[in-house]
């Protein structure tokens, strides 16, 4: 099998896009045929998603319990939600488990899957709350209900096993091996084939569109956006080779790409400084004058962006956060 991506023809590696009910759209799922046969990541737990992935590897003769190995880039729903199925159908045609391994540092998310599911709703919750957000303009939404729409994407996977940086994995194309990517969220990984020269990099880096840092759970944490901007060099010396990402097309220049990321984070960071005055602001306004409109499906990401340029204003004394009554305020300082 052969997949084509526009000029760069790759033996062995089938791109499966997966639709999603996210703003993001449609997600990537690449299937390395070779022994052992390996999926990088399932797409979110959704019966149209299924059937996509289904029929998609029916129509290159393999089927759901083929999969033999299962390698998951980072715990975001839209990237794990359908990995219990794999296991499930693995272990019901040929009576052995599916081997599915994700960084260490994401791996409650899939062993301890409702658990995390609630931690990540009521981050959400509370960054919400903190912000400011006019009533008029977003819909109060409740905890209880944040925490069942986001379990519904995906289960728990009891057996996965977690990975540390520079781990190697045998596919049918060559060693696979882990590069960790912390920010996107704690254990973003990429997978690098260095024979074939192909970076399978999740949402580390992405074509057209900015890879958002991860919803903290801890506010003692770094902030997630240093974390990943610092990561970028981990992946910028793969010059010469070909990204396959999580959503949308290929990258074909990962050093330009990076460097236009840079640019773009610098751009949002002077937005961010030139919307402050000595007259405090919430997170949410500052994130409008960031970000411009944008609807409630992005409403999150936007604030937890626009939240960390402001604790990096802060870190430089750019900016002071004030907490009153539990909305976070920033001011120039």
């Amino acid at each position: 099998m052969v997949l084509l991506f526009m000029t760069a023809i790759i033996d062995g590696v089938v791109r499966i896009e997966i639709p999603t009910p996210f703003p993001v759209g449609s997600v990537n799922c690449y299937l390395i045929e070779g022994t052992p046969l390996t999926l990088i990541d399932t797409g979110p737990r959704t019966s149209r998603s299924l059937a996509t992935i289904t029929q998609e590897m029916r129509n290159i003769q393999y089927d759901l319990s083929d999969i033999e190995q299962i390698l998951l880039t980072h715990n975001h729903i839209d990237h794990i939600g359908l990995t219990a199925e794999f296991v499930r159908e693995r272990k019901r045609v040929h009576d052995d488990s599916s081997m599915v391994w994700i960084h260490q540092s994401d791996a409650d998310a899939l062993v301890d899957y409702d658990r995390y599911m609630e931690l990540y709703a009521k981050s959400i919750t509370q960054l919400i709350a903190a912000c400011g957000i006019p009533t008029d303009e977003v819909p109060i939404v409740m905890l209880e209900d944040y925490i069942e729409h986001f379990k519904s994407f995906g289960e728990p996977v009891l057996t996965a096993q977690g990975f540390e940086d520079g781990t190697s994995f045998k596919t049918g194309i060559g060693e696979l091996t882990a590069l960790w990517v912390p920010g996107h969220s704690p254990g973003s990984t990429c997978f690098v084939c260095d024979e074939k020269q192909v970076v399978f990099s999740g949402d580390h880096i992405l074509g057209d569109i900015s890879s958002n840092p991860s919803i903290s759970f801890d506010s003692s944490e770094r902030i997630g956006m240093i974390t990943y901007l610092e990561s970028l060099s981990r992946i910028s010396s793969k010059e010469n080779y070909i990204a396959l990402p999580g959503h949308r097309e290929p990258i074909f220049d990962i050093e330009s790409r990076v460097e236009t990321l840079r640019a773009e984070y610098d751009s949002k960071l002077q937005k961010a400084a030139d919307a402050l005055t000595s007259t405090p602001q919430t997170i949410y306004r500052i994130s409008r004058a960031v970000y411009g409109e944008y609807d409630a499906n992005s409403l999150a990401l936007a604030l937890a962006e626009s939240r960390d340029l402001l604790s990096i204003l802060e870190s430089r004394n750019q900016a002071e956060l004030i907490n009153q009554n539990g909305l976070v305020y920033a001011v120039k300082h």
